[in-house]
């Protein structure tokens, strides 16, 4: 008889289970794919030791653990919520604590090793189709094939019966504070429920000002930002600014579930006697009161996911954009290194050539950040002609078009312009040796590697003033050939040319009596912190496949980590829904018992799932777009496409679960 309670207990969350089980599979195979891609020996020598791919691969793994553990132990509790009616029917079968226990545990350890053996099946299966898609990330010369590895399964294994040990020793801490007179306090929980006392509706008001303050705050960040960094300094002002930010937004959700919409879902307006609204809102009120910090934290963990998958890809357009920016051309390299080279490259391969005339002056330009102060020091500064310019610029389209109206005018090339272009400010004169010149206007610096050249700034002169300006000249060579050749120029860089650092020069320049006093000096002595080096060359190809192979891998391990979040996440609104649910069959029996239509029921049945599903999700939403927003001020000119691609899909997987609920219960009702 007792076996037959059980098996009708278990039988009744079989459902729940099954959503259960089937995102437990989903979390082991991507941790078995992620963990055995850290075996494949071919996949980590093809990387190469700059990726580091074994380590972002581990940090990928551990994001499922915690992902893991966070599901199970919020599912875990849940169950044993449900079935206290069922450890109640033990108990009075004479079971004792431990042997309760052990049941429980017994199911957890069934459903987690059954999904751990499909699990690991599917990753093996898929963990090509895995590889395949961090090569293509990572865009590795490397051919996939199948890989087996039982390291993996055993460290799958052993992160599974660990996660397993943690619900354990939950469902003893669960059951042991079981209480018979749990039934009686729900009763009284319920009345508590429908009550909204004043300092409740208090910090519901709170709650929605909050929620608007947070956003007004993200939606005009550069206007705060400035405010902030007036006050406490660039780097501190920002990094407040988004913590009170973020503080608010979270404050705000928790306030808004537990106390805001209880207090709307109180108002109830003649129109909802038409239709079952009035239920609604009722039910939506009782759960609120209950599960506030579960929508709650549901809410908070998706926005803030959506909102680092943002940060990841802000950074992975802005590095692949340097890539055109750093390395314009096939090479670039010092006169000194292509006089070496030029023999190899010259019976080799058919290229252009384009050489840059580069002068390094003392010069003098205020360059204020805002709450950084002013940089009004004297310093090295790089200049090249207009005719230079122009001539690269067919090479380099990203540079943009040059007219200077005079002799004495320059147009700034700046590294700042990329990040800091909405907090820095540039003087309008800038001071040589000789003379002044005026500040035309201030682009953004794509004119190639910096390490190339010597000073901080690059300013585009005439050639008049370029040719009477007294500096060091160098140069630098611009080899570019047909992609074609691509492979072939970097190998014979990789067999000409070092890497080295050289071509020193040592400036000792002050600021006395309105002019610039000291001089810049080329040759080898001892290393100050006024001597500045050159690098030698900057390859295309090289700075493309380094890059390509770090964001690559970062952009893999945020996506997949963030789309088995999404998914459990939907999952343990999917299993409240239907557990709910169930306790309240009889409720909607009675309601057709009274003459109300299936049709109605069951638009009742989904607008109760919509509520659920969906204020969670919206709000998520909101809070990942303003958190983008904000991204977007700092990291310009990024393609945030892809994110807004993932926002999308989150809330297709939302439907999904949604729709499944729906006809699940509407085929039980």
């Amino acid at each position: 008889m007792l076996i037959s309670i059980i098996w009708r207990g278990f039988k009744k969350q079989l459902a729940n289970y099954l959503i259960f089980f089937f995102s437990l599979i989903f979390a082991v195979m991507v941790y078995y794919s992620f963990t055995a891609m850290t075996y494949e020996q071919p996949l980590i020598r093809s990387a190469g030791k700059n990726t580091q791919l074994v380590g972002m691969l581990g940090f990928g793994s551990f994001a499922v653990v915690l992902i893991l553990l966070f599901f199970m132990a919020n599912t875990n509790r849940f169950f044993i919520e449900n079935r206290r009616k069922d450890i109640s029917i033990f108990h009075l079968y004479g079971l004792n604590y431990y042997q309760i226990c052990l049941w429980f545990i017994s199911e957890i350890f069934f459903i987690g090793i059954f999904s751990f053996g499909i699990g690991i099946g599917l990753g093996i299966l898929l963990s090509k189709l895995f590889s395949m898609i961090l090569v293509k990330a990572m865009d590795l010369s490397l051919q996939v094939h199948f890989f087996f590895s039982p390291d993996a399964i055993i460290t799958t294994g052993l992160v599974v019966l660990f996660i397993l040990a943690v619900v354990s020793f939950q469902i003893l801490w669960l059951v042991s504070g079981y209480k018979f007179s749990h039934l009686k306090k729900q009763r009284l929980r319920k009345v508590q429920a429908m009550k909204i006392s004043l300092w409740q509706k208090i910090l519901g008001i709170f709650g929605a000002l909050f929620l608007l303050s947070g956003w007004t705050m993200a939606a005009a960040y550069t206007f705060f930002v400035r405010q902030a960094s007036d006050l406490f300094g660039l780097i501190q002002g920002t990094l407040l600014l988004m913590s009170v930010i973020f503080g608010l937004c979270v404050i705000g959700s928790y306030l808004f579930f537990a106390f805001t919409l209880r207090w709307y879902n109180s108002y109830r307006p003649k129109r909802l006697n038409k239709n079952l609204g009035m239920l609604s809102r009722s039910e939506w009120q009782l759960r609120l009161f209950s599960e506030w910090r579960f929508f709650g934290s549901i809410t908070v963990a998706l926005g803030l996911a959506l909102a680092i998958l943002g940060g990841m890809v802000a950074l992975v357009s802005l590095e692949m954009r340097a890539v055109d920016e750093i390395a314009p051309a096939s090479l670039m390299l010092t006169r000194e290194s292509y006089e070496k080279f030029a023999p190899k490259l010259q019976s080799t391969l058919p290229y252009q050539r384009q050489t840059l005339h580069f002068k390094a002056v003392p010069a003098k330009q205020n360059v204020e950040i805002r709450g950084e102060g002013v940089n009004s020091g004297p310093e090295v500064m790089d200049m090249i002609t207009v005719s230079d310019y122009r001539a690269f610029q067919k090479i380099n389209p990203t540079l943009q078009d040059i007219q200077l109206n005079s002799d004495h005018s320059t147009v700034v090339l700046s590294s700042y312009q990329r990040y800091l272009n909405d907090y820095t400010r540039y003087s309008e004169t800038i001071n040589l040796k000789e003379q002044n010149i005026t500040v035309q206007a201030i682009h953004t610096n794509f004119f190639g590697d910096m390490n190339l050249r010597y000073g901080t700034g690059l300013i585009v002169v005439s050639d008049e003033l370029f040719n009477k300006t007294a500096g060091l000249t160098y140069t630098t060579e611009v080899i570019d050939v047909d992609p074609q050749f691509e492979n072939k120029l970097n190998q014979l860089i990789r067999e000409n040319l070092e890497g080295d650092w050289d071509h020193p020069i040592h400036y000792n320049l002050a600021w006395k009596n309105q002019q610039i006093i000291g001089e810049i000096a080329e040759g080898k002595g001892e290393k100050t912190d006024s001597t500045i080096y050159r690098s030698e060359y900057t390859s295309h190809q090289e700075t493309y496949r380094t890059t390509r192979s770090s964001v690559g891998l970062v952009l893999f391990v945020v996506t997949f980590v963030t789309t088995t979040f999404i998914i459990t996440t939907a999952s343990m609104v999917t299993l409240r829904q239907l557990s709910e649910f169930k306790q309240k069959k009889k409720q909607y029996g009675l309601l057709r018992q009274m003459g109300i239509p299936d049709k109605a029921i069951y638009q009742e049945i989904k607008r109760e799932n919509r509520v659920v599903f969906f204020i969670p999700a919206i709000l998520a939403l909101i809070h990942s777009m303003l958190a983008l927003s904000v991204i977007a001020h700092i990291a310009k000119n990024a393609n945030y496409g892809f994110v807004y691609l993932f926002c999308g899909l989150m809330l297709v997987v939302y439907v999904l679960f949604y729709w499944a609920a729906c006809a699940y219960q509407k085929k039980i009702v």
